[in-house]
């Protein structure tokens, strides 16, 4: 019993941290322009801006001898999305204004 008690709570506990790691991308592409991206309504309401980013790093990768990882990352704006429903705690969908490639992974952010 003690084990199976120790493998729910284990699970539950991975299960849960999942989603923080996702947190802020888009999950889903429905259509070009819609998305399911996981903020969820503790995150989002129905109606909020949304901005889409990808990452862009100059620079290289060096061992020791070369001078350790020089890189330069910089978050770029691709475009921005409405929320147009909320799924769950965890999820809700996006409309994107069309400006740019959606695509899952992709970070997004709520506007400040």
């Amino acid at each position: 019993m003690k084990t199976f008690l120790v493998a729910t709570v284990t699970t539950l506990l991975l299960s849960s941290c999942a989603h923080n790691f996702m947190r802020g991308t888009v999950a889903m592409k429905t259509d070009n322009k819609t998305a399911h991206v996981c903020l969820g309504n503790n995150d989002v309401k129905v109606g909020d801006k949304l901005d889409f980013y990808s990452n862009h790093c100059t620079g290289y990768v060096g061992g020791r001898d070369e001078g350790g990882d020089v890189r330069e990352c910089k978050m770029k704006v691709l475009g921005t999305g409405t929320v147009t429903k909320l799924l769950n705690s965890h999820y809700s969908e996006v409309k994107t204004d069309g400006s740019f490639k959606l695509a899952e992974g992709t970070l997004v952010q709520k506007q400040k």
